[in-house]
């Protein structure tokens, strides 16, 4: 079987003919004739744009040329036969017509979705008094403060530290298995090997314990002022790590087939303003939003910079990859109302249009 060909029409004021090329009626036995010789018109076309189309002398409805006779004989016309566009020699450079096989291939659609930057939840972490007593100095004082593991927070007064310290000193003496319960006491009240080793060296009108980070990350909330009494167990400091960052979008029921975990997902964030960020999906959620009839997809992005903002704002696309499937380019595809049409190419110069039924 001889294989299908659409015609492409290229021309940058194309949006402005949409709406015109299919007014045009097809060559019948009805048009009116002139004879110039011995040749008989059978119908007048725009030389720039072919499918206007007219049983009278006169001007293109698109670019305002005159309308050229297609004579009785044309070859092209012949060998195509019936609903034709027939494209005079030259004019298909000049206009920008160009060709496309019909044939099976993977389409690649693209998705379009919306939605947040916000942290890894699974890296938030929450910075507690490990014992009873009063915050008398703090070495972070605001939110949006970059800290590393044993790190110095605050320091603080508190009596159980004091007569723990004091326990450890006597089983130091002591020797035996008290020394080792003495250890751990101090362990479980936050301090680190670092400070337990120094208490013999303590002198003894010092009176403060330093509060070391057991992470890194930011912190995103302070709950403490110098001067603040603080029980076992409030919280101090909310951490989060933006080193990795959770870009959140929701898809609907009528998506979802399309989608799977590891596909690539390009994304824009008026944050960076030019950049593409790529990354792929980690999670699908399995549970629909009742009301919106949504899940929730996550894309897990790298950020070792933090320069991807929390709470940020991002759009992008998932590229979806299909089946093999008979298919033609999108910019062949016409529009009369509702109903779609293509040009097929059946012969040099001449294009029959043909209702297509699209998927």
């Amino acid at each position: 079987m001889k294989p299908a060909y659409l015609f492409i029409a290229a021309i940058a004021a194309a949006g402005g003919w949409l709406a015109a090329i299919l007014l045009w009626h097809p060559a019948s036995d009805s048009l009116k004739t002139s004879a110039v010789g011995a040749r008989r018109i059978l119908l007048y076309q725009s030389p720039m744009h072919p499918w206007v189309k007219s049983d009278q002398p006169g001007k293109c409805t698109v670019c305002g040329m005159d309308l050229v006779p297609i004579y009785e004989g044309d070859r092209s016309f012949e060998q195509a036969g019936g609903d034709i566009v027939i494209l005079p020699e030259g004019s298909a450079t000049v206009a920008g017509v160009q060709t496309a096989r019909v044939q099976k291939q993977p389409l690649v659609r693209a998705l379009r979705i919306a939605g947040m930057i916000g942290e890894d939840e699974s890296r938030h972490g929450v910075i507690c008094a490990p014992v009873e007593g009063r915050i008398d100095g703090l070495a972070l004082n605001h939110d949006g403060q970059q800290i590393t593991r044993r790190q110095p927070l605050a320091t603080m007064f508190s009596r159980t530290l004091l007569a723990a310290a004091m326990e450890y000193r006597n089983a130091l003496a002591a020797g035996g298995t008290a020394l080792e319960e003495a250890r751990l006491a101090l362990e479980r009240y936050g301090l680190v090997w670092e400070q337990i080793k120094g208490i013999p060296e303590r002198q003894s009108d010092d009176k403060y314990f330093g509060i070391l980070a057991p992470l890194s990350g930011t912190i995103v909330k302070s709950y403490i002022a110098e001067g603040q009494y603080v029980r076992e167990g409030d919280k101090l400091f909310e951490i989060a790590d933006f080193t990795k960052m959770w870009f959140h979008f929701a898809a609907s029921e009528s998506e979802l087939p399309f989608l799977r975990v590891g596909q690539i997902v390009s994304l824009h964030s008026p944050t960076l303003p030019g950049e593409t960020l790529k990354a792929r999906i980690a999670f699908i959620s399995p549970n629909l939003d009742a009301e919106n009839r949504s899940s929730k997809v996550r894309v897990v992005l790298e950020n070792p910079e933090r320069r991807i903002k929390n709470n940020s704002y991002a759009e992008g696309v998932v590229e979806i990859d299909s089946p093999e499937v008979v298919s033609i380019p999108r910019s062949a595809v016409l529009w009369s109302g509702r109903i779609p049409r293509v040009y097929v190419e059946k012969a040099a110069g001449a294009y029959q249009q043909r209702e297509v039924k699209l998927g």
